[in-house]
């Protein structure tokens, strides 16, 4: 696991008696373990001061028993160590080599080792540092102090800090990460086809049924059917006919019968 490097803001004194406040811009890179660690197992971490803008250079050549050190001031904090806040001092020294003026001076990684005690979340953040320089071993070894810087942004130096995750055995693994996981699309649930029933069509057919006269007379004879005499095809026409004719019959008989009853008073 590990932080991004971040850019972090110092001002700094040049050698003991060169210019001060001079600002720096120097990249920290803070790299903890690969394994996510657990309770009661000891933790390391790396922090390594990237070369600044503008370059740090040797001012004077070094000789070849000069020895490149660094000692920085982190502030550790994290409930699962035994003190939740601890500012502590850490140092790296390389190895003698010598150099000459102008060329540029990499400070040498530290390593901060934590034990914590229980499970969460273990914050690491870089604060100020001084760069000397060892002329070598012995009794006439000397230090020389190169740069002394104190950070000028606090925001960007907790932007800087690193988190380590502490976790039980088999739990799985979190921790400070740029890329997002990846979520596998959703897939639709299936719905079953939308069927569409068939229009049904209905027809009505209205017949109107053939007036029916109420004096019992058929209006019109079926074709086919046996003559019985009840009647034939005349209109109102015709039975005006029929009716008058009667009546002339009746009257005519009348009249019979009354000469007749005359012709016999007189005989």
């Amino acid at each position: 696991m590990s932080a991004a490097p971040k850019l972090v803001h110092y001002t700094c004194d040049v050698g003991e008696t060169g210019p001060t406040g001079i600002p720096y811009a120097f990249q920290m890179d803070l790299t903890g373990p690969l394994a996510t660690p657990t309770p009661n197992a000891t933790v390391v971490a790396t922090w390594k001061i990237d070369q600044p803008t503008p370059a740090i250079t040797a001012t004077a050549s070094i000789p070849a028993t000069g020895r490149l050190a660094v000692e920085a001031d982190m502030v550790i904090a994290g409930t699962p160590l035994p003190s939740p806040l601890e500012s502590r001092v850490v140092d790296a020294t390389a190895a003698a080599a010598p150099a000459t003026a102008g060329q540029p001076l990499a400070p040498p990684p530290m390593l901060v080792t934590v034990t914590p005690t229980a499970t969460g979340a273990i914050t690491l953040r870089p604060e100020g540092f001084t760069l000397y320089l060892n002329s070598g071993t012995g009794t006439g070894a000397t230090d020389v102090d190169l740069l002394d810087c104190t950070v000028a942004t606090p925001a960007e130096a907790t932007a800087a800090a690193l988190v380590i995750n502490v976790q039980t055995p088999g739990a799985p693994a979190t921790g400070p990460s740029s890329t997002p996981p990846t979520t596998p699309p959703a897939t639709p649930p299936t719905t079953p086809p939308i069927t569409t029933p068939e229009p049904t069509v209905t027809l009505t057919r209205t017949k109107t049924a053939d007036p029916v006269k109420t004096g019992g007379q058929i209006e019109k004879t079926p074709d086919g059917a046996a003559a019985t005499g009840g009647g034939g095809d005349a209109g109102p026409d015709a039975r005006l006919i029929m009716f008058s004719g009667a009546l002339m019959v009746a009257f005519a008989g009348i009249g019979g019968l009354v000469l007749r009853r005359r012709t016999a008073t007189r005989g």
